[in-house]
């Protein structure tokens, strides 16, 4: 019998490609927002009974940042309370919970250096404070569940999939368009492909119990990560200075978002580093990219 594995926000950027790619070999249970309001305990609970999932990979979310500044009662309704309420329907129905959190609860850290699972941070935005909360409640709830700390994702439009927006989509479009792109250069962070994360998800689901950054390492500011992508796509460099530096910020006090993956790489999981993972990336779609801007990639 294979296991049966529920996947809440089936309908998202990355739901959606978990649930499409673990339906070869589990039997997927994909649960969007008409399905389940997660925010309802009781219904939660019943659903629960119903489905008797072995595995619940939880991806629902309010994601947007500025949405939660925007609206904190529903960042917490759906992002702290609805993961609460997962947590407990998975205790009563013995279910192993994978928790999808963030890399924003690093968002007040000014560390030098990758951010450690252990390191305390302020927490400076809402979506953050509520994604911190939700781990530590869940874990009282269940000691064996799994908190994974995702970062910035990224991937190419696929038909039938939803689109975020992300470094990728939105290089590629303004190259399309020929407008220069603007980047941070105090911004430190990690990006990843969301193809590695859908990946290493399967290894996931065995992990001891507790927090774990779960996406690429950089060293990078978003800034450089930029400059590198274009330099990969702009082989011949026919658009000149096309990413500029936005110098807004204090060049002092840095967003450090980067993550430390030496707790998940001793488990046996590991990501490719940020600029490697965009190389991969777009070497498996050449064709997409050529035609998209009429240039192949380069090894960078």
């Amino acid at each position: 019998m294979k296991k049966k594995i529920m996947i809440t926000g089936s309908e998202g950027f990355l739901g959606g490609r978990i649930a499409a790619h673990y339906e070869r070999n589990y039997e997927v249970v994909r649960v969007g927002h008409g399905k389940l309001d997660i925010t309802d305990e009781a219904a939660v609970g019943k659903y629960f009974q119903d489905k008797r999932p072995d595995v619940v990979i939880h991806c629902a979310a309010v994601s947007n940042t500025r949405v939660c500044e925007d609206q904190p009662a529903l960042s917490e309704a759906v992002n702290r309370k609805g993961a609460v309420n997962m947590a407990k329907a998975c205790r009563e129905n013995g279910s192993r919970l994978l928790f999808m959190s963030s890399d924003q609860i690093y968002g007040g850290s000014r560390q030098k250096g990758p951010n450690k699972e252990s390191d305390e941070a302020p927490l400076i935005n809402v979506y953050g404070t509520h994604k911190k909360q939700a781990e530590d409640e869940i874990l009282k709830i269940l000691p064996d569940g799994i908190c994974l700390r995702l970062s910035w994702m990224y991937d190419f439009p696929v038909r039938g999939f939803k689109s975020s927006s992300n470094l990728l989509t939105n290089l590629l479009r303004s190259m399309v368009q020929n407008r220069p792109i603007r980047l941070s250069v105090y911004d430190y962070r990690g990006i990843t492909w969301v193809q590695e994360v859908v990946k290493n998800m399967e290894q996931a689901m065995d992990l001891p119990g507790g927090i774990y950054n779960f996406g690429s390492e950089s060293v990078l500011s978003t800034f450089e990560i930029g400059s590198r992508v274009f330099q990969m796509l702009d082989k011949n460099g026919n658009r000149g200075e096309f990413v500029i530096p936005d110098e807004t910020g204090d060049p002092d006090n840095p967003r450090n978002l980067t993550m430390d993956l030496g707790k998940l790489r001793a488990q046996g999981i590991d990501f490719s580093e940020t600029a490697s993972g965009f190389l991969k990336c777009l070497n498996s779609s050449p064709e997409y990219v050529q035609a998209l801007i009429g240039e192949s990639i380069v090894e960078f």
